[in-house]
């Protein structure tokens, strides 16, 4: 069981972050809390921050956070207030936020391909204080 205030510790999350998909493609995201219990994501296609193209949602509920993006749901195993783990409920992966320090923010995944387990690493720059 994990507490409200388990679920403020994803505040690491907010504001603004530049990454690049593994094709090289830069990306945008912002993170935003607009209730004590909803964390919202949106990803944009540049850094005007203007029109997002996909978006996910993190809520706190009964004792569980979970995150939707799609038609897939993760549930947190562990939050702390510097990282946050997901296990899939319906979603071919697992996946883990670290942040690195004040600026950067790694998001890890892992899944199953070809008989093994396949991992990928994308690192968040931080582009205002959040």
């Amino acid at each position: 069981m994990l507490s409200l205030d388990d679920f403020a510790q994803l505040q690491f999350l907010e504001g603004r972050w530049k990454g690049a998909s593994p094709d090289g493609k830069e990306f945008f995201e912002e993170y935003t809390r607009p209730e004590p219990a909803v964390f919202q994501s949106r990803r944009f296609p540049d850094a005007g921050f203007t029109e997002h193209n996909d978006g996910a949602t993190i809520s706190f509920k009964d004792g569980e956070v979970i995150s939707q993006w799609g038609e897939f749901t993760w549930k947190a195993s562990s939050i702390g207030p510097d990282s946050a783990a997901f296990e899939p409920v319906s979603a071919p992966s697992r996946f883990l936020w670290r942040r690195v320090d004040a600026s950067t923010l790694e998001a890890e995944q892992h899944w199953h391909a070809d008989g093994k387990e396949q991992q990928l690493t994308i690192r968040l720059t931080r582009l205002d204080q959040g």
